[in-house]
Protein backbone atom coordinates (compact mmCIF):
# COMPACT_ATOMS: atom_id res chain seq x y z
CA UNK A 1 0.00 0.00 0.00
CA UNK A 2 1.02 3.02 -0.91
CA UNK A 3 1.94 6.25 1.73
CA UNK A 4 -0.84 8.80 0.88
CA UNK A 5 1.29 11.20 2.67
CA UNK A 6 0.58 13.16 6.29
CA UNK A 7 -3.11 12.15 7.46
CA UNK A 8 -5.68 14.97 6.45
CA UNK A 9 -8.57 15.01 8.46
CA UNK A 10 -11.99 14.86 5.98
CA UNK A 11 -13.30 18.11 4.63
CA UNK A 12 -16.22 18.53 6.59
CA UNK A 13 -13.95 18.57 10.02
CA UNK A 14 -11.06 20.51 8.55
CA UNK A 15 -10.53 23.88 9.96
CA UNK A 16 -9.44 27.02 6.99
CA UNK A 17 -6.21 27.61 7.34
CA UNK A 18 -6.79 31.06 7.73
CA UNK A 19 -9.53 30.78 10.51
CA UNK A 20 -7.64 32.46 13.22
CA UNK A 21 -9.62 33.19 16.58
CA UNK A 22 -9.36 36.24 17.95
CA UNK A 23 -7.30 36.70 21.57
CA UNK A 24 -7.51 39.11 23.68
CA UNK A 25 -4.05 39.45 25.29
CA UNK A 26 -5.31 40.97 28.50
CA UNK A 27 -7.59 37.53 28.61
CA UNK A 28 -4.91 35.58 27.97
CA UNK A 29 -3.12 36.82 30.37
CA UNK A 30 -5.98 36.35 33.09
CA UNK A 31 -6.52 32.72 31.82
CA UNK A 32 -2.25 31.88 32.06
CA UNK A 33 -2.07 33.13 35.56
CA UNK A 34 -5.18 30.89 36.99
CA UNK A 35 -3.90 27.67 34.84
CA UNK A 36 -0.99 26.89 37.24
CA UNK A 37 -3.70 26.84 40.53
CA UNK A 38 -6.08 24.58 39.15
CA UNK A 39 -3.12 21.80 38.57
CA UNK A 40 -1.94 22.58 42.00
CA UNK A 41 -5.37 21.47 43.33
CA UNK A 42 -6.09 18.77 41.37
CA UNK A 43 -2.52 17.26 42.07
CA UNK A 44 -2.49 18.24 45.79
CA UNK A 45 -6.34 16.62 45.90
CA UNK A 46 -4.63 13.28 44.49
CA UNK A 47 -2.18 13.27 47.31
CA UNK A 48 -4.73 13.62 49.91
CA UNK A 49 -6.73 10.53 48.81
CA UNK A 50 -3.63 8.76 48.30
CA UNK A 51 -2.50 9.21 51.81
CA UNK A 52 -5.96 8.61 53.55
CA UNK A 53 -5.81 5.49 51.47
CA UNK A 54 -2.89 4.55 52.93
CA UNK A 55 -3.78 5.18 56.26
CA UNK A 56 -7.05 3.42 56.13
CA UNK A 57 -4.82 0.30 55.35
CA UNK A 58 -2.75 0.76 57.97
CA UNK A 59 -5.35 2.12 60.95
CA UNK A 60 -7.89 -0.37 59.86
CA UNK A 61 -6.25 -3.51 58.29
CA UNK A 62 -2.79 -3.36 59.26
CA UNK A 63 -3.09 -2.70 62.98
CA UNK A 64 -5.66 -4.56 64.33
CA UNK A 65 -3.96 -8.05 62.63
CA UNK A 66 -1.54 -7.83 65.28
CA UNK A 67 2.16 -9.11 65.01
CA UNK A 68 2.87 -11.67 63.07
CA UNK A 69 5.04 -14.86 64.37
Amino acid sequence: MADSGPHRPPDHLAVPSDWDPPVDPAALERAMQRVPLGAFAVAGIAVLLLMAGYLYVYLFIFLPRGTVS
